[in-house]
């Protein structure tokens, strides 16, 4: 995301901002048909899952 947004100021920051909204309202949109248990477990594996994989060498 950072490269196609490489012309604006901070590439970063505002590939950070733009899928923080996208997250948003994908949850939001979810959230009726899922329910919080099932997203925040969903969430939770995925973290797991990444912090696993950040420790492999």
């Amino acid at each position: 995301m950072a490269i196609l947004l490489n012309g604006t100021p901070d590439p970063d920051y505002t590939a950070h901002a733009v899928l923080a909204a996208l997250s948003a309202e994908h949850v939001s949109a979810l959230l009726p048909e899922l329910g919080d248990k099932r997203i925040r477990a969903g969430l939770h594996h995925l973290t797991h899952a990444a912090h696993s994989n950040a420790q492999r060498p």
